[in-house]
């Protein structure tokens, strides 16, 4: 009797079981996210932005994502197998790539000057996809709500971005206070000293290990901000649903997450929401890819 109570158990358990990804079931470079709940969004009074509320739960099924943003190498071997376009910028200078190839010496850097479409493609061509917004920032800050991926205390030592270049920290209140930095001022010299064609300030992606994320995801904050799958809509959160939310329906314009090397520190918290024309190609915006886990 006792028997065949085991046998039933069992078989219930089979005929329930969902697969999750083991330690040897985890592709090459991607960080398995498991499924749960993580508080996202900034709470009413914080200094957060007001798209970045209300802060609430939202549940994720599990999934992966690419502990490091894709490389111009990763991305050459894509334009090579594909004849998909290089990555080019308005700016000459910022064009990082020659006869569909990047530079010599930023192989390891994260490609930019891609569209959301350019990132769509990668990730498909890949096995993969954009990764939603709601994934990428549980897999920046966490179960624990940390403002950035490394903790809850701002150190521009941390990450790529305008405060690294400048040793202290720095913030723009409007775009006029951006072009004296960028265009006129401190930042325009130092991208003319320190940049890549005297223009673009990418580093290595895995750079600054000490700032991982809880998951240990390299580059969630700064470097180059990534395109996700959502349409941006500065209202979503108002409606949005608390079980793997995927972004509004429709939309005119992409959403970015995780600042760039051009960005103040306000940009690198994990709940700042960005966004980009669908054919924009910045040259401080990449991506990584998200692969679903079950």
């Amino acid at each position: 009797m006792a028997r065949s109570f085991l046998s039933l158990c069992l078989l219930f358990l089979a005929a329930n079981h969902h697969p999750w990804a083991t330690g040897a079931d985890i592709p090459i470079d991607m960080a398995l996210i498991p499924s749960g709940e993580f508080m996202m969004g900034s709470p009413e009074g914080s200094d957060g932005f007001p798209d970045e509320r209300p802060e609430r739960h939202v549940y994720l099924s599990g999934y992966f994502l690419d502990r490091f943003e894709v490389t111009n190498q990763a991305y050459a071997a894509f334009v090579r197998a594909t004849g998909h376009r290089s990555p080019a910028n308005a700016n000459q200078a910022a064009t990082l790539w020659t006869n569909e190839s990047p530079i010599v010496g930023i192989e390891r850097h994260p490609v930019v000057n891609v569209s959301w479409e350019d990132a769509d493609a990668y990730c498909r061509w890949a096995g993969k996809r954009l990764p939603t917004e709601a994934e990428w920032e549980k897999a920046a800050r966490g179960t624990d709500g940390r403002r950035y991926p490394w903790g809850e205390t701002w150190d521009f030592t941390m990450a790529n971005s305008a405060s690294y270049w400048a040793q202290r920290t720095i913030e723009f209140n409007s775009g006029a206070d951006w072009d004296a930095f960028w265009i006129r001022g401190e930042g325009a010299r130092l991208a003319k000293e320190n940049g890549i064609q005297g223009e673009v300030l990418t580093m290595p992606v895995d750079s600054f290990p000490q700032a991982r994320s809880p998951y240990g995801l390299f580059g969630m904050a700064g470097n180059a901000a990534e395109w996700v799958q959502d349409w941006y809509d500065p209202n979503y959160y108002k409606h949005a649903p608390l079980t793997d939310p995927t972004g509004p329906v429709r939309g005119a314009i992409k959403a970015m997450r995780g600042g760039s090397w051009l960005k103040p520190a306000a940009s690198l918290r994990t709940t700042d929401r960005d966004w980009g024309t669908i054919d924009s190609r910045p040259s401080g915006t990449g991506f990584r890819c998200a692969k679903d886990a079950h």
